[in-house]
């Protein structure tokens, strides 16, 4: 069977909706993180923007969930509304046994078996030096990304990370997500590593991972 992480990006007041609709479909276990998105100051100023504190939910679902949970962010939460929000569904391959499974989906019946799964999107993942997101959001545009949420984070292994990349992982982080088509994946990390990457400041790593279905974020026109 399918059983999916789905990443949910919103704003702080718009999170209690998404979580409630999540646990009428039968989620209970629901991980909140506090996040900021990637649009810089200037940008919000000259739209007369607040910047404003981002959520991001992640909680396991089957496909039977996934589809209807997409179904009400878009028709109950307008989440294709620009502003309301992302929803993204990534393709979960390896459970760490049945408690797990059982804890994630609260369904001790349900099917582990890995699925076959075909995808045109990604996710990416970029961790870097805190502080540094502007110049990384500059050089993923320029490879054709659109906007990104940052999540802030605390590393750990620092020995291991200085002996090998010169990184000192012990300090604050921040951890870029960055949606966008498979296609432009490559062009998109080459472009962070090249500029951001380890040796610089911001000393960032980037790896993606697939998206079987995206709400909430037009990534350019879709290919006729």
């Amino acid at each position: 069977m399918e059983l999916n992480l789905l990443i949910t990006v919103t704003d702080r007041i718009r999170s209690k909706d998404f979580i409630s609709m999540m646990r009428r479909h039968g989620i209970t276990t629901i991980l909140n993180l506090t996040g900021h998105g990637t649009a810089s100051q200037d940008m919000l100023s000259i739209l007369g923007l607040e910047s404003s504190d981002k959520i991001l939910l992640l909680a396991a679902a089957d496909k039977q969930k996934t589809d209807k949970i997409f179904k009400d962010a878009v028709q109950k939460l307008y989440i294709e509304v620009p502003g309301n929000g992302i929803m993204t569904a990534i393709p979960i391959r390896c459970i760490g046994g049945t408690k797990t499974l059982n804890y994630l989906t609260n369904d001790k019946n349900i099917d582990s078996t890995p699925p076959e799964i075909s995808f045109d999107k990604e996710m990416i993942f970029v961790i870097m030096n805190s502080g540094y997101s502007d110049e990384l959001m500059d050089a993923a545009r320029g490879a054709g990304a659109g906007g990104g949420t940052v999540i802030d984070a605390k590393g750990t292994g620092a020995k291991f990370a200085q002996k090998f990349f010169g990184l000192t992982i012990a300090e604050d982080k921040q951890i870029v997500i960055i949606v966008t088509k498979s296609k432009d994946r490559t062009a998109i990390i080459s472009e962070i590593m090249k500029k951001c990457g380890p040796g610089t400041a911001p000393g960032a790593v980037a790896f993606s991972v697939p998206a079987t279905q995206i709400a909430g974020l037009r990534i350019g026109e879709e290919e006729s």
